[in-house]
């Protein structure tokens, strides 16, 4: 771990074209000097604390010996909320910055593929999902929206806290579940819940209040956001990994400086495995800080019941993905975009879905 935290991520960042600026000195190892201004993932999530914050204002200065200059900030500092992040990339208004897949979707329906509801249970299962559809997500970020992926990584789990007793996804039936993105509703809806919209930071009272029965989140970033408080029975059930990609305006990281390029690429690449490692370790202490067990690292102690997804959850959650959730989905995304589904993520998944007319 102290690896990971060492080499940190170089991520979720949003970087004005005024700010990417390259002088004509050069220092150590040929890296022209490159100011660059960074806006990081929310303050809250430990993946900015433990591993972005040290890397930009760290890693990539001390790597590049001082040649590259980053001004970070967190994205609650920016004032950025999300869904936008495509638009203002594409028009030149921001120059790197991050975004959630889930979020963005309304841009573009491909972008669901990569992280539909409930078909990675594991970690692993995610990163072979992810690394076989990248490059559709690359293909379309750059012919549609005029950018360059630079990575594709995830957040943990994404599970359910829950102010009433749940012992199975049955118990889910006729709940009021607070979600994020289309797909993760149809599933919700799918299971006889109602799905309700609410940020992420009115979740607590909501929870309070009785306007959600359930809320679904990380299962580090529900801990630390303190949902225990009012949630007290978790249902591991893995939603998703919320899967998130860090994107550059094309024009603007081409006009960086090819030794700048090349130096940020490799520290990307690095990261990325760093980011996959420590988020699966990351998410090992997930139940146990909620149910507090030893060891609890990144999180805080809480006193949650847990509910794991028994074999009989998994057979009903597979037939309700196979008959509504991911149809329904390729039938939005369309015939083109569900072959190429079929041939990446199918695979890896061993599903093949029907061709959409």
């Amino acid at each position: 771990m102290k690896t990971t935290l060492d080499r940190v991520l170089f991520s979720i960042a949003a970087v004005t074209a005024a700010a990417m600026t390259i002088s004509t000195s050069v220092v150590a190892e040929g890296i022209a000097t490159t100011n660059i201004s960074v806006i990081g993932s929310s303050e809250s999530t430990n993946m900015h604390k433990f591993v972005e914050q040290p890397f930009w204002t760290k890693t990539v200065p001390e790597g590049s010996s001082g040649a590259v200059v980053v001004d970070f900030k967190g994205l609650q500092t920016s004032g950025l909320k999300g869904p936008e992040i495509l638009r203002l990339l594409s028009t030149g208004a921001i120059t790197i910055a991050h975004g959630t897949f889930t979020t963005v979707a309304a841009d573009d329906e491909i972008f669901n593929g990569i992280d539909l509801p409930g078909l990675a249970p594991t970690i692993q299962t995610a990163r072979a999902i992810s690394e076989a559809y990248s490059p559709v997500v690359a293909d379309t970020l750059r012919k549609k929206h005029g950018l360059k992926l630079l990575a594709v990584l995830p957040f943990t789990s994404q599970v359910f806290f829950c102010s009433t007793p749940i012992n199975g996804l049955d118990d889910l039936e006729g709940k009021k579940i607070r979600v994020y993105g289309r797909s993760l509703a149809e599933l919700v809806e799918a299971a006889g819940a109602t799905p309700v919209t609410i940020p992420f930071n009115e979740v607590v009272p909501a929870l309070q209040t009785g306007v959600a029965d359930c809320a679904i989140t990380g299962i580090t970033a529900g801990n630390t956001a303190k949902w225990y408080e009012v949630a007290k029975y978790l249902y591991n059930l893995p939603t998703g990994w919320a899967i998130n990609f860090y994107a550059a305006n094309a024009d603007a990281w081409n006009a960086l400086a090819p030794e700048a390029r090349r130096y940020l690429e490799t520290a990307i690449d690095q990261m990325k495995d760093d980011v996959w490692a420590f988020t699966a370790e990351e998410n090992q202490f997930g139940v146990a800080c909620n149910t507090g067990q030893d060891p609890c690292q990144y999180g805080v102690k809480a006193d949650m019941k847990l509910t794991s997804l028994s074999s009989e959850d998994k057979e009903a959650l597979d037939r309700l993905l196979l008959e509504t959730v991911i149809p329904n989905w390729a039938q939005r995304c369309g015939a083109e975009c569900t072959r190429t589904w079929n041939d990446t993520v199918g695979k890896v998944v061993n599903m093949s879905l029907p061709i959409p007319d």
